[in-house]
């Protein structure tokens, strides 16, 4: 079994993709890490070097390397969706499970880590860039996805029992 958690960044998929590998004796994969682990830089580097496109390209091929793989709980970077090659290769797994969570939510967990990512780094009025990235990849986590979790006032573990749930 593979789980593959999507979701807008900073809902929590790292975080709870840990923990739930942890109590499955799955291993963890995140797809940002390892980019960053293939490119030996970091996630902003690669944006500010080479552009969001190159970005995509690499996660679309750690997505191709991983996703092969079984007895994983992956996460996800947050624009992952937004590739037509990611979008198909999500669209035909199982247990792909979306962690949504509320503009105010987002805002709690990214504002004080913003320089960290690219899409948020520059904007003057945060809430109003993170409605507008969720406006366009809203739909498309709803059509990957076999199950959405909202994590609004939730903890870790809540969330976790709700995928347990899931996923019997």
């Amino acid at each position: 079994m593979k789980i593959i958690l999507i979701g807008f960044m900073g809902v929590g998929k790292t975080s709870v993709g840990k923990q739930l590998a942890r109590k499955l004796d799955f291993n963890f994969i995140d797809t940002d890490y390892e980019i960053e682990r293939l490119s030996n830089k970091s996630i902003p580097e690669i944006f500010e070097q080479y552009g969001e496109n190159y970005f995509r390209k690499l996660e679309n091929s750690i997505l191709e390397k991983f996703v092969k793989n079984e007895d994983i709980v992956m996460a996800t970077g947050g624009g992952i969706i937004t590739t037509k090659e990611n979008y198909n290769i999500l669209k035909n797994e199982e247990k792909v499970i979306f962690l949504d969570g509320s503009v105010e939510t987002i805002i709690n967990h990214v504002q004080n880590e913003r320089n960290q990512r690219p899409l948020l780094k520059e904007s003057e009025n945060l809430s109003k860039k993170i409605e507008e990235l969720l406006s366009i990849r809203y739909e498309k986590y709803i059509e990957v996805s076999d199950i959405l979790i909202d994590i609004n006032g939730k903890n870790i573990d809540e969330v976790i029992s709700q995928i347990l749930v899931y996923i019997g």
